[in-house]
């Protein structure tokens, strides 16, 4: 409620938009398939709410927000389950500043009113939301840690790393997915509350470029005892660099 009346007092909409989608979108993840009689078609449920969300958008809303399930046919963890509940927003005309900003404001005010404090030890991490944040650069973060160059290494070199670090190594993995792994080794002992910002382009195809630095997009992560607990970014609006990178990615897969 406290983050309802938070969004609502901005003067966001919050509008309930369909589970069933024809295509999904929003995330790289499986979809559940549902089918539906009447049409003798299936149907996915979103693994997202962002087409929708961005069309209320295109529509001429500019500030809305949905919270509900969405649902993801893949493996769970104890910060992954298959079906969950998730709050996504969309502001026309800001910027990821103004959404790092405006969520830093949003963490303090639902906090505030549902615990009464900022001050919380979570997992033996001790968490304070009444300091400033601060910034970690994915780029030098990954370079400290692993003395790895994001923007030059090898699937060999990333491979090996994973390996010592005793991570996962899969068959399918490529240089995105590899050093996400290596970045959530490193966020797992981090307390926070900090911004994850210049994700490298490639492992974001969906955000706007950093201007003077194209190999980084504008994007911000919140890192809270060892999660990710929220994830925005200025969205990508130019069309053929859209297409150039949804055909990057596909290449990948």
């Amino acid at each position: 409620q406290a983050t309802r009346d938070f969004l609502n007092q901005r003067e966001f909409i919050e509008v309930n938009i369909p589970v069933l989608e024809h295509t999904t979108g929003g995330a790289d993840a499986n979809p559940f398939v549902t089918h539906m009689d009447a049409l003798d078609q299936d149907f996915y449920l979103r693994i997202s709410h962002e087409l929708p969300l961005k069309r209320l958008i295109g529509g001429g809303y500019e500030k809305v927000y949905d919270i509900g399930p969405r649902f993801r046919n893949e493996n769970y963890t104890e910060e992954h389950l298959p079906e969950h509940i998730a709050m996504e927003w969309y502001w026309a005309y800001a910027n990821w500043r103004d959404g790092m900003k405006m969520m830093e404001e949003l963490f303090a005010y639902v906090l505030e009113k549902t615990f009464g404090t900022l001050q919380f030890n979570v997992r033996g991490f001790e968490v304070d939301f009444s300091k400033p944040w601060a910034e970690l650069d994915y780029a030098q973060v990954i370079k400290d840690n692993y003395n790895i160059d994001v923007f030059n290494c090898t699937i060999d070199e990333v491979k090996s790393a994973l390996a010592e670090h005793k991570l996962e190594v899969e068959k399918t993995d490529n240089i995105p997915r590899g050093i996400d792994k290596l970045w959530k080794k490193i966020r797992s002992s981090h307390a926070g509350p900090s911004w994850l910002i210049n994700t490298p382009l490639f492992i974001s195809p969906l955000a706007k470029s950093n201007p003077g630095d194209a190999n980084t997009v504008q994007r911000f992560q919140a890192v809270i005892a060892g999660s990710e607990l929220c994830n925005g970014y200025s969205e990508l609006n130019d069309p053929i660099d859209q297409l150039n990178r949804f055909m990057e990615q596909e290449a990948l897969r």
